[in-house]
């Protein structure tokens, strides 16, 4: 009888220590999530600075795109007409039409950089915002970790909507 009582003193014993390992301590730190996308897409700083940049940029395009009309206008003005035209007639035209398309390549490579380069600057400024953001709130909530576009987040872990609105506050 003696060893069945030391038995089941033992497996309780047992069976106490694994539920206390499975316990889960009182400063597990805690992990959250942002939602980069999200941010881009619904907060008012980013919204404010993609329609900033459609306004500079919009009216640039439109030229390029002008430009790319009358470079095709002129194009096929010539090819009507290249065969009544004397030579010189001709070489001047197509010099106008060549000079014309080194212009508006040159100009197109142009406004590409331009519109990258600003694009890189406008999704690194909302970026740094929504950093700060961040640290407010995991500073205030006593987090320890935030991940930022995670594979899966469960609702109660991902934060995003709570730092768009720290960053629409500001």
């Amino acid at each position: 009888m003696k060893r069945i009582g030391h038995l089941i003193v033992s497996i309780l014993c047992l069976l106490g220590a694994a539920t206390q390992a499975r316990a889960v301590p009182a400063d597990l730190p805690t992990a959250t999530s942002i939602n980069a996308r999200k941010i881009l897409s619904d907060s008012k700083v980013a919204k404010d600075a993609l329609a900033k940049f459609q306004a500079d940029f919009l009216p640039q395009e439109a030229e390029l795109r002008t430009m790319s009309s009358a470079l095709k206008e002129k194009s096929a003005d010539l090819d009507k007409v290249g065969p009544t035209l004397n030579p010189s007639q001709l070489t001047a035209r197509q010099k106008e039409i060549d000079d014309l398309a080194r212009d508006l390549k040159r100009r197109s490579q142009q406004f590409a950089e331009d519109r990258d380069a600003r694009k890189r600057d406008d999704i690194q400024h909302v970026f740094s915002i929504a950093t700060q953001a961040v640290k407010k709130l995991a500073e205030s909530s006593q987090m320890h970790i935030v991940f930022q576009d995670t594979v899966y987040t469960a609702p109660g872990v991902d934060i995003t909507a709570k730092v768009i609105q720290i960053m629409d506050a500001q």
